[in-house]
């Protein structure tokens, strides 16, 4: 295995699958579908051409057969409102009712805070469980470190669910301090837990 790579659309499948373990509790409320359904709706808005789940946005690990086992999306603050209007052209695609996509979307942008200009941000590290504990995110998270120091960033910040508390000693272990921690009394009644911002200084 190398460094990070550029990810393909032939990945879907096994992008949406790590998409949707990285946040089930998220998932399973926005698209409020079984999970075999919105693990075909995350590969659809993963082979489109924009978006936050795009395979354009998205860099990969792979095995030593091609397999993808583990991607991360980073970017810079000022690139998330693209990415915003992106996700509203591409909700329009599925076969859903994209109103109710769009109403549980605004609900849920209540549990980040907002992301100052000047940061980078981490929103997805993910790896396939059968390659767990090897380093894989430690790595990918130094080279997410290193693009944005790079590109004369100085913080990086991540959201974290708060129910998933390997995620947040990951974070923590590797010099994030946790600065906000967020509820959104609404979406308690769905079991969605607090969002932790994390950041650490680069």
């Amino acid at each position: 295995m190398e460094n990070l790579s550029l990810a393909n659309p032939q990945d879907a499948k096994r992008a949406a699958e790590l998409i949707y373990e990285s946040d089930a509790a998220f998932y399973d409320y926005w698209f409020a579908l079984p999970r075999e359904l919105t693990l075909l709706n995350l590969a659809q808005l993963w082979q489109a051409e924009a978006g936050s789940y795009s395979y354009r946005n998205a860099q990969v690990l792979r095995n030593s057969e091609e397999a993808l086992i583990a991607l991360v999306f980073h970017y810079p603050a000022t690139y998330g409102a693209q990415l915003q209007l992106s996700d509203g052209l591409q909700v329009n695609t599925l076969p859903l009712d994209s109103d109710i996509l769009r109403a549980r979307q605004r609900q849920l942008d209540f549990l980040f805070p907002h992301l100052p200009p000047d940061a980078w941000y981490l929103r997805t590290i993910a790896t396939h469980p059968d390659y767990r504990d090897r380093g894989l995110g430690s790595r990918m998270l130094e080279q997410v470190m290193f693009a944005a120091r790079e590109a004369g960033y100085t913080s990086l910040h991540v959201d974290v669910d708060s129910g998933n508390p390997a995620a947040v000693r990951f974070y923590t272990r590797h010099g994030f301090e946790i600065w906000a921690e967020t509820r959104v009394r609404h979406l308690a009644q769905f079991n969605l837990p607090a969002s932790l911002r994390l950041v650490k200084s680069l």
